[in-house]
């Protein structure tokens, strides 16, 4: 049985950590799909995913990446794998910090031979792997350390003979204070017990993973450059690498490179369109004689980013994403700075909403999105709201990096809300505003706040 499926999925596929002419001593054990990648963009990138996973496809790569997850975020993948190997991955995370997953792998219609029947006039059967995980990750020291964990359920059939089994997995995920744009990432995954497998019972592959990420500008362009080493229980230690462009804050081109792939030189390449809300990745990689995979995933995001855009403006941004997308944010921020100055707030958060939805997922201007929609719900008297928006970017800058005076205008907003409650942490956010470097007039306001807070507590 174990031959069997190593012949089906890991020949045919090539992508699973071991040697593609594995055998029994070579690690052909049972769920091995689970070392499978999903996500278009991860592949892309080669796989190095452990510290860029800060979205719905955290569970699958690190659960601590659910901790910096700042909008709510369902994913969708379908992959046409060589051979007629298919699978399908769908996922959610909740910027609350939870998240699930669905990975289904399937390879049907497969004929049926014996030694007597070689030519497979005997019928077909089908082979499928099925795990559904859940997980929940948190964030710490304001989005410079996450932690998260999780479990699933799997579930494999050969024919009419199934197993079932669960697994657990755990990670850890830091932004470098000292180095903005540098993640640290490390996952131990599917640890779990052994598996009943008719009269036999099998180990699950399990692995671990770390992975280092460094966000940067060069010449006006955003890049991300990643890198992930990764050990399965029965393999050796295999590499990944991957690098993405991101120009015009709209369009991502990716290429990676990986030794997973044995089957060829392990290549990878793909690009991405950030449309709104919604982000559409495409992925591909060549398995020599046996084909070229393709990937396609479809992302959606909805939550703090979008929340109060009003439903008149959705035809207006239609219109608008002819027009380069630059210049139109620019626009509207500086609409909705007028609109601020002359207190209508209503025009201000129809024009900030406007600039949101012709940004990317990764745009650094979003930053400004969120610190003026927490300074209209704090001037609106909603203070519960203010915090949101002002945690929301502050997660935000978190995991892109951000450390400069639009980041320290979202620690002294939130320590404006905070005067309302907790004098001490409010403290806590006018010092951090200090720290990241504020501008002239949020200097002056914070010091301030400072020394009245300092003053009380002498009193």
């Amino acid at each position: 049985m174990k031959i069997l499926r190593a012949a089906l999925v890991c020949a045919l596929a090539g992508a699973l950590a071991r040697p593609a002419a594995a055998d029994t001593a070579a690690g052909a054990e049972s769920f091995d799909f689970l070392l499978l990648d999903a996500n278009a963009r991860a592949v892309g990138l080669g796989g190095a995913y452990t510290a860029l996973a800060t979205d719905a496809n955290a569970l699958l790569y690190n659960p601590a990446g659910l901790g910096l997850v700042g909008a709510h975020e369902a994913t969708f993948m379908h992959n046409q794998y060589v051979q007629g190997l298919t699978q399908d991955y769908a996922a959610f995370a909740f910027k609350q910090g939870f998240g699930v997953n669905l990975n289904y792998l399937d390879f049907s219609n497969i004929p049926r031979t014996t030694l007597a029947n070689p030519d497979g006039t005997l019928g077909s059967f089908g082979i499928s792997d099925l795990a559904l995980g859940a997980g929940y990750g948190r964030s710490f020291y304001d989005g410079r350390l996450a932690l998260g964990g999780g479990a699933k359920y799997l579930r494999e059939t050969i024919d009419k003979v199934s197993a079932d089994g669960y697994a657990f997995d755990a990670g850890v995920l830091a932004k470098i204070k000292e180095r903005p744009g540098l993640s640290l990432g490390a996952a131990v995954l599917n640890v779990g017990p052994e598996v009943r497998y008719v009269s036999t019972k099998e180990k699950l592959p399990s692995a671990v993973r770390a992975g280092a990420a460094y966000r940067c500008t060069l010449k006006g362009t955003d890049n991300t450059f990643a890198f992930d080493l990764s050990k399965v229980r029965t393999d050796k230690l295999r590499i990944g690498v991957g690098v993405e462009t991101l120009l015009s804050h709209l369009v991502a081109l990716r290429a990676g490179f990986t030794t997973r792939n044995d089957t060829d030189i392990g290549i990878t390449g793909g690009l991405g369109v950030n449309w709104r809300s919604l982000a559409v990745d495409y992925a591909f990689v060549p398995f020599a004689a046996l084909g070229i995979a393709h990937r396609i995933s479809l992302t959606f995001r909805w939550g703090s980013e979008t929340e109060d855009r009003p439903v008149a403006l959705r035809g207006e941004l239609v219109r608008e994403m002819a027009i380069p997308q630059r210049v139109t944010v620019e626009e509207r921020f500086a609409a909705a700075f007028k609109s601020i100055s002359a207190g209508d707030f209503l025009s201000a958060k129809a024009e900030l909403a406007t600039a949101a939805g012709l940004m990317g997922p990764e745009d650094r201007r979003m930053i400004v999105y969120y610190e003026r929609m927490g300074f209209i719900a704090f001037k609106e008297g909603r203070l519960e709201k203010a915090k949101s928006y002002y945690m929301d970017g502050l997660k935000f800058a978190a995991a892109l990096g951000m450390r400069d005076d639009s980041v320290a205008d979202l620690y002294a907003g939130m320590g404006e809300c905070l005067l309302q409650e907790d004098e001490t942490f409010a403290h806590k956010f006018f010092a951090k505003a200090l720290e990241v470097g504020p501008s002239a007039q949020t200097r002056a306001l914070v010091e301030s706040r400072l020394k009245t807070l300092n003053a009380r507590k002498r009193d």
